[in-house]
């Protein structure tokens, strides 16, 4: 595939305006949240056809999340110096870090993917740095290696492991031992889908080819990938989720490689695609709804999360009550995204992110719109 790098380039837009590349992956951030309600909501158990086809973002979802945040992270970091990018990384890491632990505090019913997050923003700056082949490398080696990691772990000690998600109460020493192997979003497996978008955000997502075969290629290795995965099933038969020859199954959260290989390359494919539809159909009401829930996923990830911890019993919802529950949530976050994008303004946490309101009025980082807007009073007086 042809490589045009992103940080070869540069991205300039009125403020208040979107690059078409942005506008794509807004959009598949809010496919990617409703996705994440529908799973949070549950139930995660299927055996029926209709029940399959409700989880269907069951591990996808997520991962399509954290691939848009490595694509997003690349973008900021290739806009800014390097010590602006570390402090502004280091500022939302944090932020992540605490109001995820703080999060969790609420229930343990959903497990909260922030802290994770707040890892790999701090690993992203390093990352950045590294020329496309090693980058890529980097996530081939952990896609192969993280997984057998975290088996060879399970094997040895299968009865020493603390899997509670990470809390302000967790001891330090039990925190990095879940965020790196034993928790829900361990670090082994996931900074391989982060990789994953800091690799695509050096494409250039405004070349239609470029997408076009990002769509294509992602589809093709979910699809081998799957095949693979019940192809070792049927081979293997009961013993597939069981030691070493669990690496060559795809169950969703198994962190196995073909599972990444199969919820990344649809990732991709979502986000090419995401952004080849929206050029067809830019006036698409649909589409401009999933806009909006994405410049206001942050915000609506935490408010659905809260509301689930209000809501959400020990035994869970059953099926018909998921259905009901997850459809009401996606409409409310819909509706509330709609009204919120009409005001203007970024949503209340991801203006908390935006290391800029901290500081002193003369030293914020201005748009190319205002510093222009500047220079023409200058001239003008």
């Amino acid at each position: 595939m042809p490589i045009r790098l992103a940080r070869r380039t540069t991205v300039t837009a009125t403020a208040g305006a979107r690059s078409p590349r942005l506008v794509g992956i807004d959009a598949a951030r809010g496919l990617a949240l409703v996705g994440m309600i529908v799973v949070n909501v549950g139930p995660v158990g299927s055996q029926s056809l209709l029940q399959r086809l409700y989880l269907l973002p069951y591990g996808r979802a997520s991962v399509l999340f954290v691939v848009v945040a490595g694509i997003g992270m690349g973008y900021l970091l290739n806009r800014r110096p390097e010590r602006e990018g570390w402090s502004t990384v280091t500022w939302r890491a944090a932020l992540l870090f605490g109001g995820g632990a703080a999060l969790q505090e609420l229930t343990d019913q959903v497990n909260v993917i922030l802290p994770t997050y707040a890892v790999l923003f701090l690993l992203a700056p390093l990352l950045w740095r590294l020329p496309d082949r090693a980058l890529l490398g980097v996530g081939v080696v952990l896609a192969l290696a993280g997984p057998a990691v975290i088996v060879a772990h399970e094997t040895i000690w299968p009865s020493s492991q603390p899997v509670d998600p990470v809390t302000l109460g967790t001891p330090p020493w039990e925190a990095v031992y879940s965020l790196l192997l034993t928790g829900r979003y361990p670090l082994l497996s996931w900074t391989v889908p982060f990789v994953a978008g800091l690799c695509v955000a050096r494409l250039d997502l405004t070349d239609t080819a470029v997408l076009r075969r990002l769509a294509a290629g992602g589809a093709a290795v979910a699809a081998v990938a799957v095949a693979i995965a019940q192809l070792a099933y049927l081979l293997i038969g009961p013993d597939a989720d069981r030691g070493p020859w669990r690496l060559l199954t795809g169950a969703a959260h198994g962190q196995m490689p073909l599972w990444l290989a199969s919820s990344i390359g649809g990732a991709v494919a979502v986000v090419a695609a995401c952004s080849l539809v929206l050029r067809r159909f830019e006036r698409s009401q649909v589409l401009g709804w999933l806009v909006a829930c994405g410049r206001l996923s942050l915000t609506l990830y935490v408010l659905h999360f809260v509301v689930l911890a209000v809501i959400k019993p020990a035994q869970g919802f059953s099926f018909g009550q998921g259905v009901l529950i997850s459809s009401a949530l996606v409409v409310a976050v819909i509706v509330a995204a709609v009204l919120w994008a009409r005001t203007g303004r970024p949503g209340p946490i991801e203006q908390l992110l935006r290391r800029s309101w901290l500081l002193p009025p003369t030293t914020r980082v201005r748009t190319p719109t205002q510093t222009h807007r500047t220079e023409e009073r200058a001239t003008q007086q």
